[in-house]
């Protein structure tokens, strides 16, 4: 595996490249938009002095102004293969049938960059003329014209997934809340702990907390809690690790609770621990309590 990656993306413009951009900088790319061509060697010359590992940039329609130009750029990435013994290169194509980008410009209502010259059509078929040396070499040739964000951004890590020492750890953020103030909107699963038997009628626990010696010892002697606590983090496991392979870099995991001061917290508070010793990259929130 080479020490340094290069991802050059190109391709027809509307098919998803500033996604991708966004997506590749979310696993520790650095990303360049729209780079003139003649700083491309710059940029490699910068990999060559291993001032950064991992560089992504977008090459497309604004900087390839001819097939010449084109041929010139294409020129340009043989010299750094053949120069860069260190660094993996990789040309990733994007493109979308024509009526795809016809839709997708009406929808945004962006005027494509061929537009003042052309019309939508005429853009399309020059930019598609103009491109076509770049889509010849490409590594990866990725057709989004049926394909949601999810889905293009799944085909890019699966494209790039030789190129990534590691795919970077997704951010856990787990949160403990009251039914009575609402369920967090932004949540990606929820767990409803109302169930488990409820410290706040027993005087001496009433005022404590889920982080305290006593409501932990309270709930502990409920003779389900282990095995509920076992499924629920399984099933926290298999969707962070499925959410991961998808290119998402975080995910939310709310715990409810009547007051959202107990049982919510415990099970908030036993899931961060959990985590934390799996050196999950995790943080922990508790709404309903204040010194929080």
């Amino acid at each position: 595996m080479a020490e340094r990656n290069l991802i050059i993306l190109t391709g027809m413009s509307g098919a998803g490249k500033t996604s991708a951009l966004k997506f590749l900088e979310d696993f520790g790319f650095f990303s360049v938009d729209n780079v003139p061509l003649t700083v491309f060697r710059d940029f490699y010359e910068i990999l060559k002095r291993k001032e950064m590992d991992n560089l992504a940039i977008v090459v497309d329609i604004r900087a390839i102004t001819s097939s010449k130009s084109a041929e010139t750029f294409i020129m340009e990435i043989q010299k750094a293969k053949a120069n860069l013994n260190d660094v993996a290169i990789k040309t990733i194509f994007l493109d979308a049938d024509d009526e795809i980008i016809k839709f997708r410009y009406g929808k945004t209502r962006r005027a494509h960059p061929l537009m003042k010259k052309y019309s939508l059509s005429e853009a399309i078929r020059k930019e598609r003329e103009m491109m076509r040396p770049l889509m010849d070499i490409a590594d990866e040739v990725i057709n989004t014209s049926n394909m949601d964000v999810k889905e293009m951004h799944l085909r890019l890590l699966n494209a790039i997934k030789k190129e990534l020492h590691e795919i970077p750890p997704i951010r856990v953020i787990i949160e403990s809340f009251s039914y009575v103030n609402g369920v967090p909107q932004d949540a990606n699963l929820v767990f409803d702990v109302r169930f488990l038997p409820n410290p706040y009628y027993i005087a001496e626990l009433s005022e404590l907390t889920g982080k305290d010696k006593g409501i932990k010892k309270f709930l502990e002697e409920f003779k389900r809690i282990g095995e509920y606590f076992s499924a629920i983090k399984k099933v926290c496991d298999i969707t962070i690790e499925e959410f991961s392979f998808s290119g998402r870099n975080q995910i939310k995991i709310a715990v409810g609770c009547t007051g959202g001061r107990h049982r919510s917290v415990y099970i908030a508070e036993r899931l961060y621990n959990a985590m934390q010793n799996e050196s999950r990259n995790v943080s922990l929130h508790h709404r309903e309590l204040h010194e929080d």
